[in-house]
């Protein structure tokens, strides 16, 4: 189940129960606080659908998803650099700024110095394959390995607010939850400029 607000309130279930799951993110330029019973029914919010895919379909949508959302966040990071300039770049620098987003990326190192963090998704590169992160501490993952790691680095970025009723979720599963709530976002700007579909 999923209940959408865009007004400062806590959303009910029908019978007066708490959600487990609440998450504030941006969305077609609007902040909105999301309800949800399930993780599933968060991304449900993004991808109309979500919920009734089978587990192969749901991680290539969670693969698809973290892809558009670097590929989308990349651009508007380098739109906000007044005085970006293509040719202070080398042709790897630049297909790692502009290249397809579900490809690893052959860079060694991304410097703090650079103006914009590079924004990369998290399963194509090592553990998970033999292509190494790039150094220098500039890097924004995503992780779409599943909901869970994908929900937590799209807070760790700064782009969702999540919050757990724990003990909401204790009545609705008997499954031991693993993620907790954070009070700090990676950069609470991020939020203000990524505008999912």
């Amino acid at each position: 189940m999923l209940m959408v607000t865009e007004k400062e309130e806590i959303l009910t279930r029908n019978d007066g129960s708490a959600f487990p799951f609440a998450m504030i993110a941006r969305h077609q330029g609007v902040e909105k606080t999301v309800f949800a019973d399930t993780r599933t029914d968060l991304f449900s919010f993004f991808m109309p659908g979500y919920d009734a895919l089978n587990d192969a379909q749901a991680e290539e949508q969670l693969q698809s998803f973290a892809e558009l959302t670097v590929t989308q966040l990349q651009a508007g990071a380098v739109a906000s650099v007044e005085d970006f300039n293509a040719d202070s770049y080398n042709e790897d620098q630049l297909t790692a700024i502009f290249g397809e987003r579900g490809l690893p990326t052959v860079l060694k190192e991304w410097s703090q110095e650079e103006p914009f963090p590079l924004f990369l998704v998290a399963t194509i590169h090592a553990p998970y394959s033999p292509t190494e992160l790039p150094a220098g501490g500039n890097v924004v993952l995503l992780n779409p390995e599943n909901e869970t790691t994908l929900l937590t680095t799209l807070e760790e970025a700064g782009l969702i607010r999540l919050m757990i009723d724990q003990e909401a979720l204790s009545e609705y599963s008997d499954q031991p939850d693993t993620f907790e709530d954070s009070p700090e976002w990676a950069d609470p700007e991020l939020l203000k400029i990524w505008d999912n579909k």
